[in-house]
């Protein structure tokens, strides 16, 4: 009686497919849209008015822009496990920017999209003397996802840290 090799041979191949296909599924990120992010100026600054522009990048490329009477709110829906940089543009302030990651845990499932709100001001370019380089090229808030709280926050050291340093070289001098 001949033995059939085909069929072990056939089950090999299989189960190796089966668990290559789907190993090849998990490495694929899920990139679904997972958080709204609403900005819009506190009204500290009495004097701004007019427009302002506001950009959302994605690999150091623009993928949205928006130019809003200084009243209006700016609003971008941003995609899972991305890392984005939002920038707040006026002439006569200092651009500022927000540095975004939407990483999120994989086992996360969302049903609603997570909202973060930002309340802002814009600085005088005049004060860009006082400030180190530093201080007004990094971005001013780093936001991500926070497993204790379920939502998207901003890193509370960092902005503190920063803001410090800027009202201490304001202040003091460099």
């Amino acid at each position: 009686m001949k033995k059939n090799f085909n069929i072990p041979l056939i089950i090999f191949i299989l189960i190796f497919a089966s668990k290559n296909a789907f190993s090849q599924k998990q490495l694929v990120a899920d990139t679904g849209k997972c958080l709204e992010f609403i900005g819009t100026f506190d009204g500290t600054v009495k004097d701004m008015e007019g427009t302002y522009t506001v950009k959302l990048i994605k690999d150091n490329k623009v993928i949205e822009q928006q130019t809003l009477s200084v009243y209006k709110q700016f609003r971008f829906v941003m995609r899972r496990n991305m890392l984005y940089a939002v920038k707040l543009e006026k002439p006569e302030y200092i651009t500022k920017t927000v540095s975004i990651s939407t990483k999120l845990p994989a086992k996360l499932e969302i049903e609603n999209l997570y909202l973060f709100k930002l309340e802002t001001n814009l600085i005088s370019e005049e004060l860009s003397v006082h400030f180190k380089d530093d201080d007004i090229d990094f971005p001013v808030a780093l936001v991500n996802y926070g497993k204790k709280c379920d939502c998207f926050e901003f890193n509370k050291d960092y902005t503190t840290k920063l803001i410090k340093s800027m009202y201490t070289n304001l202040m003091f001098g460099n």
